[in-house]
């Protein structure tokens, strides 16, 4: 394993590289996480792959740097890294706001991408169900004001504005994708049903892969997510 820092505009990004064999594979975090809460996946794709775990902006080891946090500019951050690395093509594997980060640099620059596996992922915030919707929207209000007070509260309200206002894709730019796709949800996701469909159904020849669990299986059940999106790989 071996670690570094690329600068992509004004935040300093952490990555490291796992693994010296085979295809790249990028591993992408969810919001308010960091790249060790997807250690199960490392320690797997790190056998048969060039693993890259990145740390989001904003998250784990990775700066800040200035205005809001958002997914557009986290997706570049991405591109930049594996520019730095001089990686022009690779796989992705993205969870929750990693796999909304991985569909707007699929969208963006799609020669990038060979195959990715979304899992988690939405297009908008009232992708949600409801119940998650309102409580997280009750979040981002509450945390705007006490953050007035508390610098701690700041950083959390920055987490749920990439919840309540984020992202915002149209289902129509999925199209430009050209990367083979899977998308995985749990059959208890707090991604809605039908807005995983509406993804998988945009994406040009997509697959879409429902599997008993809630939001989090790529933690609960690894190797589960693990094999099916390494089988989906090594598929040509």
């Amino acid at each position: 394993m071996d670690q570094g820092i690329i600068r992509s505009g004004s935040a300093d990004i952490y990555y490291e590289r796992h693994g010296d064999k085979g295809e790249y594979l990028v591993l992408l975090h969810g919001n308010n996480e960091s790249m060790r809460r997807m250690q199960h996946q490392i320690d797997y794709f790190s056998k048969s792959y060039r693993v890259i775990a990145i740390d989001s902006r904003g998250h784990g080891e990775s700066g800040f740097g200035q205005g809001e946090l958002n997914l557009d500019t986290m997706s570049v951050d991405v591109e930049n890294v594996l520019n730095g690395l001089g990686i022009t093509k690779t796989n992705i594997l993205g969870f929750s706001d990693g796999a909304n980060i991985a569909m707007l640099l699929a969208i963006r620059r799609p020669e990038l991408i060979s195959a990715m596996v979304l899992v988690g992922g939405n297009l908008k915030p009232s992708g949600m169900t409801m119940g998650i919707f309102l409580s997280v929207n009750a979040a981002y209000y509450l945390t705007k004001l006490a953050g007035k007070f508390d610098k701690r509260l700041r950083l959390e309200h920055e987490f749920y504005h990439l919840m309540a206002k984020e992202p915002n894709i149209k289902p129509s730019s999925l199209k430009r994708i050209t990367a083979r796709t899977l998308v995985i949800a749990g059959d208890k996701d707090l991604i809605k049903p039908s807005h995983t469909h509406t993804i998988a159904s945009n994406i040009p020849n997509a697959r879409e892969l429902i599997l008993e669990g809630d939001h989090f299986i790529i933690y609960r059940t690894p190797e589960i997510i693990n094999q099916a999106a390494d089988k989906f790989f090594m598929e040509k």
